[in-house]
């Protein structure tokens, strides 16, 4: 009882001992870094309306910097805020103009190390790096948006970058113009929420190593690819928008290696390619719409056990394209509209089989030059004669439940 007690007094001594520090032009502090030096841990820096070139300003004791109509310029030196100290809270900051550079990864927001941050409610503007977080865990990045600066893929950098940090909740975030909007390296039980990513210069997101991560309603739009999910396993990708990666190699999402995954109730719109899947393994499709793309799904022949159920796959020049005669995985109970069977039962399932792999898809991968051919009279003779008599497609990749409405 009296160990409680002495507690409950430490904490509220705490709570009583801990200040509030304003910055402003007519403030004791007239700039951040002078009230950082003064504060101790726990206490709150209010940044008054203003513009404050700071360049790079480290925060190395637990505060919260709250801001006002706050504007922070780097001025282009460094990292705009580099933080150093566990529990910090930034909020409500436009922060601006950090270094660039070829040879280090300078941000709007540097963490390395540390643990219990929370950036909420900022704005992130011509940094290379919005937010880069290296090694730290139980962080939460929530409504915060990142307007990049990226041309390319060397001078640019990433929306939110993680790296060896785990336990981390990115929340509804607006993303634009950076290399990639979201990238995770070694990065493990990410919650990445209600996020939006545009008009990236690669990926709208990017993670490799990164294990039992969920994506759950994200918005990726207008990139060249909207995500590359690489080398993990359990990942949780349900409730997203895959819209308008166009070009020679854009895909809606791109699978190298994953395994055990599951993939729901997203939607693939508009995209090159909307489901590559390259050496992905086990893993599970329900429930996603797959509309208006060059090729719905294109799985390579190392691609093995996966599970296609219950997806409207709509008004794709091509349902499913492979490049090889053996087919491991199973498609059952999907709505293709380009199925011209029959129920004659009217229980729903069409009586015939769906066979989704056209032979046009198939030679053209390897007869690239035999795309100018789509649609001529001579290919329908062809795909007429390849559905009777299989000879090149895969005889087994074949919907044996083809819903025949809309799911």
């Amino acid at each position: 009882m009296e160990k409680k007690l002495l507690i409950a007094l430490l904490f509220l001594s705490f709570g009583l001992s801990a200040k509030t520090l304003e910055v402003c032009e007519n403030c004791q502090f007239q700039n951040i870094a002078s009230a950082i030096q003064a504060a101790s841990n726990g206490d709150t820096i209010q940044i008054q309306k203003g513009l404050y070139k700071e360049g790079s300003v480290v925060v190395d004791k637990e505060l919260t910097i709250i801001g006002n109509d706050s504007i922070i310029d780097g001025l282009g030196k460094e990292h705009v805020l580099d933080i150093k100290a566990n529990h910090v809270t930034i909020q409500n900051l436009t922060i601006q103009n950090s270094g660039i550079s070829d040879r280090q990864e300078f941000a709007g927001i540097h963490a390395e190390g540390i643990s219990d941050c929370k950036f909420i409610g900022n704005h992130l503007e011509n940094n290379t790096y919005g937010f880069y977080l290296a090694k730290v865990s139980n962080c939460l990045i929530e409504k915060n948006s990142s307007w990049g600066n990226a041309i390319d893929e060397v001078l640019g950098g990433n929306g939110i970058h993680l790296w060896y940090s785990d336990h981390i909740k990115i929340f509804k975030n607006t993303i634009k113009n950076h290399r990639d909007g979201l990238y995770f390296e070694f990065s493990n039980d990410i919650e990445i929420k209600n996020n939006t990513s545009s008009n990236c210069v690669r990926y709208g997101m990017h993670f490799m190593f990164s294990h039992r991560n969920q994506f759950i309603d994200n918005i990726f739009i207008k990139n060249p690819t909207g995500v590359a999910v690489m080398y993990s396993k359990k990942i949780q990708i349900i409730g997203n928008r895959f819209e308008d990666s166009r070009g020679m190699s854009a895909y809606g999402i791109l699978l190298k290696d994953i395994t055990d995954s599951i993939f729901e109730r997203n939607i693939f719109y508009n995209n090159t390619i909307g489901i590559f899947s390259d050496n992905s393994l086990r893993n599970i499709f329900k429930n996603n719409y797959i509309q208006k793309n060059g090729w719905a799904i294109h799985l390579l022949g190392n691609s093995d056990d996966n599970v296609f159920m219950g997806n409207n796959i709509i008004d794709n020049i091509f349902d499913v394209s492979t490049n090889s005669r053996r087919n491991p995985n199973i498609f059952e109970n999907n709505y293709w509209s380009k199925y011209r069977g029959y129920d004659l039962d009217n229980n729903g399932i069409g009586d015939i089989p769906y066979r989704p792999v056209q032979l046009y898809s198939y030679l053209i991968q390897f007869y690239p030059v035999l795309s100018a051919l789509l649609q001529s009279p001579s290919i329908e003779i062809l795909e007429i004669a390849e559905k009777a008599f299989p000879i090149l497609t895969p005889v087994n990749l074949v919907d044996t439940k083809p819903n025949m409405k809309r799911l």
